[in-house]
């Protein structure tokens, strides 16, 4: 490994690298390229509230929000969504209401909550798809570091899915853009969602319409750029997202002497036509998606896909004292458990793994793994919320041999059976839970609710 290059433009003196990896995956492993730019760091994209700001909400599961100052991204505090949701429009304002003092903030001053992403922003599964898709870029002439910018923030991991108004596939081109760029789209076939030709119309509309405009845009307010320069590339992906026209606009409102970060700052706090709240946030979002995902690719020449096997790998690699390396290994575990949890992983590889991790903690400490039976419930319930309950069920049957006297464990197995439509079964767990413990509130309603007396 180690074979690195730079894509050059132009007459560029400075530009992204293109990094090679061997991606891990479950049973398989692959190279694939991936884009570094490296002045993200160095003129500090990375430390603006901003991409701060939407790192952490990419990285923040569903159920949980950050309360934010909308205009600067000030992170006020960190709330769950189940708690929020439970409370009265009346108590929601004097919640922030407290917040806005605490802060020493106007009253004036709005306060956001939003939600985790999570899920959306799944950087794992849009690899092999950035991986071609950089080649498709260079193939045209396109700097291939637009390619990924796109990929990770439009649909990651996602080849078919249509927004509201209408966009596409992983570059989520509309129907007439897509046409004019040389796609096919009509009720038999939509070349959207094939990825080599959504990445030929997104590189064609960059560089046909977006990067030309922004120059123009940029010619007219006789603002230097160099085509390579971050800010001059986040400049473009305004474009693609928002319409040139829209850009334009703004550039005429704002009447910049020069670019720079200070121009793409101002950009972030102003509105033209269409260009509004959520074509601010776009650049913002690039530079979050490139720093969370250069935090998975680049510490080693492998990326595994597999964060148990990551930590596993590593700790193979070192010598921990024992006490080290217990917590070690109990945190590799809690990889796996994560691993299985998103679908990373089937139960089979988790529990062999598990197993093999267990076995090296059983040499260096006496305590038993899982420590109770609440352990792999929580497991169980999290992929029942994922909608996993086959997955759910392995792991309560695996709950149930370790803890068989558990009522809470027959519950999870009972509502698990009924969430796969099996209610005689869900019944008899049901019944069994309350056979170990009567007072079970929670076997006595489903029952109720499933009309057994």
């Amino acid at each position: 490994m180690g074979f690195v290059f730079i894509y050059l433009t132009g007459n560029a003196q400075q530009s992204a690298t293109t990094i090679d990896r061997y991606v891990v995956g479950y049973n398989s492993v692959s190279a694939m390229q991936f884009m570094n730019d490296e002045v993200l760091y160095k003129e500090g994209w990375n430390n603006l509230p901003q991409p701060r700001f939407w790192q952490q909400i990419m990285s923040l599961p569903p159920d949980s929000a950050i309360v934010n100052l909308g205009a600067s991204r000030q992170i006020l505090d960190k709330i769950y969504l189940k708690n929020w949701n439970k409370l009265s429009d009346v108590q929601r304002a004097l919640y922030k209401d407290s917040v806005r003092k605490f802060n020493g903030i106007p009253d004036s001053v709005s306060l956001l909550v939003t939600t985790g992403k999570k899920d959306f922003y799944e950087f794992k599964k849009v690899m092999p798809t950035i991986s071609k898709a950089i080649d498709v870029f260079k193939q045209n002439g396109v700097d291939p570091w637009y390619a990924q910018a796109i990929l990770l923030i439009e649909s990651p991991g996602k080849s078919n899915t249509k927004s509201g108004v209408g966009a596409n596939g992983p570059f989520q081109l509309m129907k007439s853009v897509a046409r004019a760029q040389g796609l096919i789209v009509n009720k038999n076939t939509d070349e959207r969602t094939d990825v080599e030709r959504a990445a030929y119309g997104a590189s064609r509309l960059l560089s046909r319409i977006c990067i030309p405009y922004t120059k123009a845009m940029l010619d007219s307010a006789h603002v230097p750029y160099n085509e390579t320069d971050l800010w001059f590339r986040l400049l473009v992906m305004h474009s693609y997202h928002a319409g040139a026209g829209n850009v334009a606009g703004v550039i005429r409102k704002i009447n910049p002497c020069e670019g720079g970060m200070p121009l793409i700052q101002q950009v972030w706090q102003t509105t033209y036509g269409g260009f509004k709240n959520a074509s601010q946030n776009y650049s913002q979002l690039v530079l979050a998606a490139f720093s969370n995902f250069d935090a998975m690719v680049m510490p080693m020449d492998s990326v595994y896909l597999i964060d148990g096997d990551r930590m596993y790998y590593q700790y193979a690699q070192c010598k921990c004292a024992p006490y080290d390396a217990c917590h070690y290994l109990g945190n590799c575990i809690a990889k796996y458990e994560t691993d299985l949890v998103e679908g990373v992983i089937p139960f089979d590889y988790f529990i062999t793994k598990v197993k093999a991790v267990q076995t090296e903690l059983s040499g260096l400490s006496p305590a038993a793994f899982p420590y109770s039976d609440g352990h792999y419930n929580d497991i169980a319930y999290m992929l029942l919320r994922a909608k996993k309950p086959e997955e759910a069920y392995k792991v309560f049957k695996l709950n149930e041999a370790q803890y068989p006297e558990s009522d809470a464990v027959c519950h999870g197995l009972g509502e698990t059976c009924r969430m796969m439509g099996k209610k005689e079964q869900a019944i008899e767990y049901y019944k069994k839970s309350l056979k170990l413990n009567p007072n079970n509130e929670d076997s006595m309603r489903e029952m109720a609710r499933l009309g057994v007396k």
